[in-house]
């Protein structure tokens, strides 16, 4: 090829932005627990480089011809060297294969703008280019926008969204017009072929080596297809990878192509991903919604989808829209029982497995997730508990399913129901653009239907009167060695004794810091002003737990100020013992000193046994519960008295 054309094709495929990550078959960043994996930005560089070789690859065939399929209204294209035109086309013939299957689905397309009309340019190439993918489609620009691309281009403006297609169709058409000499003689170098292809073009690109059978080959033909029809009713670009395109061209293909097992990753990892992904977020692995579309209504709704979608699908506000509340229930409800299947009656390779959620610890839990997202749960309930158990749903679809019933029973609101038997099913979704949240609870005010230590609570102290004193008997052992501090040492033993008389060092809070710091290096008195009448402690659910204590400390031409001061932990039962773990220390504060008094930031974590020398709340403790109160006491040692508890009232 020329300079001329080189130039214009190194212009135009610089807009092509992110097309390679549009094709057939992508990579998917891991999953990571709690979030939802994100696809890898393409390196631009290499897509440009990709592109290049296959408009080279294109230019070097040169020829084009129309074969003698037509699907539908849809004419059938073919780049082939002319030498290899009367050899056999396993490509050309697996579509051809597919002719009658897919003229039936393009039957349901009865609404306008009817069944579609684009051509089709089937090419094939053997680089070792565009990744792993199998094939890709592009379609040029139709209606408004192709307009506007011509008109762009006339007037020698470069203009996002140019495909590969539409160069075809647009930049190399025997009536383009363009005032540049340079850009006339780069479209004139092109083969007479290629300058009269059908306006309207759609290109499917297909990767034969990478194909391992031909029923795989079929099936991407089917898959590729539908981007083609769908083409028809919106702009689709090569980088669209939406779950509405993709999830129902997976679902034409298996129509068209029964018994494909090639794709079942794909549907495996719809189950996988959907816990922490909205339904928006989905791509090929969508195709288990259209399944259970096409059952719970029929092929025509999954086209009204497929075909009727466009970019606000993107948004789930917008997506939500497609179904009413009750029939998102439905979907959740569906998977849950595990009654979608294959397009073809099979059932699924994989299918939605319940996570465990247990209520019999803390009489409260949650259930969370993105919207669209099916969560389903199998919740363990207190034996012989409280009568009612409270379920506070919102705006989300509740359908709950006790272990001896039959059916289910739905939800939404907020309610009392009679508890049923454990493990009791749970499926759940969020019909709009918030996040999923449902709270479930039952009455613990005599604390023993669950564990009675769930909850925020803040510590009492103890009474000065019994409260424990670490530092009894210093201020004696002062007195005893008053007569032998040498004289120059007098006036420090003297600043350490002020400190130790004013110190209130007694125990009066378990999960506080007990003794001040009378060793340090703060000059004359020292006063510590916390927040809080007591260490707010706040046990959850699940296993953690959070000591939360700011405070001020001051000292002569100090201040040190805690504004946040919180120890991190978890906590488990052994034998009716509640276990305390500290594993972490969070800091954040200001530190004032003389002589300029500058404001200086303090903020660090701790991990490790560093984090429990801070507070005395960590260890082994056994419970009584009040109704509104909590009392621990040390689990292992003989003396328990009074002193030595930690007693927290609701906070």
């Amino acid at each position: 090829m020329r300079s001329g054309a080189n130039g214009r094709k190194a212009r135009i495929l610089k807009h092509w932005g992110r097309a390679i990550a549009g094709l057939a078959s992508v990579a998917i960043a891991a999953p990571v627990e709690g979030a939802c994996p994100v696809r890898p930005e393409p390196d631009p560089a290499e897509e440009q480089a990709d592109y290049q070789a296959l408009l080279d690859e294109i230019y070097a065939i040169g020829h084009a011809y129309k074969t003698d399929i037509t699907v539908g209204r849809q004419e059938v294209w073919r780049l082939r060297q002319r030498s290899a035109r009367r050899l056999p086309d396993a490509t050309l013939s697996s579509l051809r294969s597919l002719e009658s299957r897919l003229e039936e689905m393009q039957s349901y397309l009865t609404e306008a703008p009817g069944p579609p009309s684009r051509p089709v340019l089937l090419i094939e190439t053997r680089q070792d280019t565009f990744g792993s993918t199998l094939a890709f489609t592009d379609c040029a620009s139709g209606g408004a926008e192709g307009d506007e691309v011509d008109e762009a281009r006339r007037e020698g403006r470069e203009t996002e969204g140019v495909t590969l297609a539409q160069y075809f169709v647009s930049t190399l058409s025997d009536d383009a017009e363009d005032d540049d000499a340079e850009e006339d003689e780069a479209e004139s170098d092109w083969p007479e072929d290629l300058k009269r292809l059908p306006e309207g073009l759609c290109i499917i690109v297909v990767f034969p080596d990478r194909i391992v059978n031909d029923r795989e080959r079929r099936f991407v033909l089917a898959h590729e297809w539908m981007h083609t029809m769908q083409s028809g009713y919106y702009t689709r670009r090569n980088e669209d990878r939406h779950w509405w395109t993709e999830g129902s061209a997976e679902w034409l293909a298996h129509k068209v192509v029964e018994g494909t097992t090639e794709r079942d990753r794909w549907i495996e990892e719809f189950f996988t991903r959907q816990k922490s992904c909205p339904l928006t977020q989905h791509s090929y692995d969508a195709q288990p919604f259209f399944f259970w579309g096409e059952q719970a209504f029929n092929p025509d709704w999954v086209f009204s989808v497929g075909l009727g979608g466009d970019d606000y699908l993107t948004r789930a506000e917008r997506a939500a829209e497609i179904l009413p509340p009750e029939r998102w229930l439905d979907w959740a409800i569906a998977q849950a029982d595990q009654t979608i299947t294959m397009p073809d009656g099979r059932s699924l390779p994989d299918q939605a497995e319940a996570e465990a959620l247990d209520v019999t610890r803390a009489c409260d839990a949650a259930i969370e997730g993105p919207p669209l997202s099916v969560q389903l749960r199998d919740v363990s309930l207190p034996a012989g508990g409280a009568p009612k158990l409270r379920i506070e749903a919102g705006e989300a679809q509740l359908a709950i399913r006790g272990y001896d019933d039959d059916d289910w029973r739905r939800v939404t609101g907020t309610t009392e129901i009679d508890t049923p038997s454990s493990p009791m099913q749970v499926a759940a979704i969020m019909p709009s653009g918030d996040d999923l949240s449902v709270r479930l609870s039952m009455d613990n005010s005599d604390g023993q239907t669950c564990a009675c230590q769930i909850g925020t609570w803040m510590e009492r102290p103890t009474p000065a009167d019994v409260a424990d004193d670490p530092l009894a008997g210093a201020v004696d052992a002062l007195n005893a060695a008053r007569g032998m501090v040498p004289p120059d040492q007098m006036d420090d033993f003297l600043a350490m004794e002020r400190k130790l008389r004013a110190a209130n060092a007694k125990d009066l809070f378990r999960f506080r810091g007990s003794i001040p710091d009378v060793f340090d290096e703060l000059e004359g008195d020292v006063d510590s002003v916390y927040d809080l009448d007591g260490p707010r402690v706040t046990i959850r659910a699940g296993g953690t737990f959070s000591i939360d204590d700011p405070h001020t400390i001051r000292g002569e031409d100090t201040t040190i100020r805690y504004a946040k001061y919180r120890h991190d932990g978890e906590w488990t039962t052994e034998d009716g013992v509640l276990k305390f773990d500290i594993q972490r220390i969070t800091v954040d504060g200001y530190v004032t000193s003389a002589p300029d008094f500058e404001r200086k930031s303090i903020a660090f974590t701790n991990d490790g046994p560093g984090a429990v020398s801070y507070v005395g709340g960590g260890g082994d403790w056994t419970m009584a519960c009040e109704a509104s109160a909590m009392t621990l006491s040390p689990a292992y040692d003989p003396d328990k008295s009074r002193s030595k508890q930690a007693v927290f009232t609701k906070y």
